[in-house]
């Protein structure tokens, strides 16, 4: 029997499912991530950090067996072109999020992209697409369309001008806001989340156009209180950091109990500085 796309699942119907970026792109890394249970998506990032197709279609086959189809593997695509998104799908993805979506032609080509005839133009063949959702390639097929998320990613000025005509596009299952480039287009310093009234201003038109279509909305958070303060504003796809963030988190904290150093108020992957640590263990800076 065909696996439903349970993150699908859960945003269509309101539900928060929370997930998290894949950036070491490695096959154990990811299997032990799995192994976890804490998330309903995992992404594999084409779009900024280097991964071949050969090591995705590994990653994303893992998240799906190992988690018996719990866990839905998603890609973010390097460019919103038919390669990218079709190369992810067959890959092994069961969800797409493109960037720098802008237009209304835009959304309408990922979607095209992304589902079979007559809704797209994707095409057949793919050999590993289907063993994710556990049947075979005609039934697969036959049901793709219906469980593959697409999704557009906002994060730019010309996006925010379209945002009423790209939430109108048939065959788009969620709007995802990129907070880091969207701080970045208006003027202000990249960060996950801040109360600067030009970024709430932004949100807010997305989200007005988001509820008026019905859309689930998604972002990517910083940490735990982050998600909590977005299921409240109302989203539903939630990334919680990363696993190269974990991994970093982690052995900042035990640096930190080893030297002596406070955990910062930014995560350690962005505040261990490895001058700091020896000033602290032996009373000067390395040469």
């Amino acid at each position: 029997m065909l696996r439903t796309n349970k993150t699908l699942e859960l945003i269509r119907r309101g539900s928060p499912a929370v997930g998290t970026w894949l950036q070491l792109h490695h096959p154990q890394a990811t299997r032990l991530m799995v192994s976890q249970g804490a998330f309903r998506w995992m992404l594999v990032d084409f779009e900024h950090t280097t991964v071949d197709r050969a090591t995705a279609s590994q990653i994303f086959g893992a998240i799906s067996d190992l988690s018996g189809g719990e866990i839905t593997p998603v890609a973010r695509v390097a460019a919103g072109t038919v390669e990218n998104i079709k190369h992810a799908l067959d890959a092994g993805a069961q969800g797409v999020i493109v960037p720098m979506v802008n237009t209304a032609e835009a959304a309408a080509a990922a979607v095209r992209y992304a589902r079979f005839p007559p809704h797209g133009e994707r095409g057949g063949g793919g050999m590993t697409p289907h063993v994710g959702f556990g049947v075979s390639g005609p039934e697969y097929i036959a049901a793709a369309n219906d469980e593959i998320l697409v999704g557009v990613q906002i994060e730019t000025l010309e996006g925010l001008a379209n945002i009423k005509e790209i939430v109108a596009v048939e065959g788009v299952d969620l709007v995802f806001i990129g907070p880091n480039d969207l701080h970045l287009s208006l003027g202000l310093p990249a960060k996950f989340w801040s109360e600067e009234p030009a970024f709430q201003d932004a949100v807010r038109t997305v989200v007005d156009a988001c509820r008026d279509r019905g859309l689930p909305l998604g972002t990517l958070c910083r940490d735990a209180v982050s998600v909590r303060n977005r299921v409240d504003d109302g989203f539903t796809f939630l990334g919680l950091a990363s696993d190269l963030h974990f991994l970093l988190t982690r052995a900042g904290e035990e640096y930190g109990v080893l030297y002596g150093i406070e955990e910062p108020a930014s995560t350690w992957c962005n505040m261990v500085n490895i001058d700091r640590l020896a000033e602290s263990l032996h009373g000067e800076t390395p040469s």
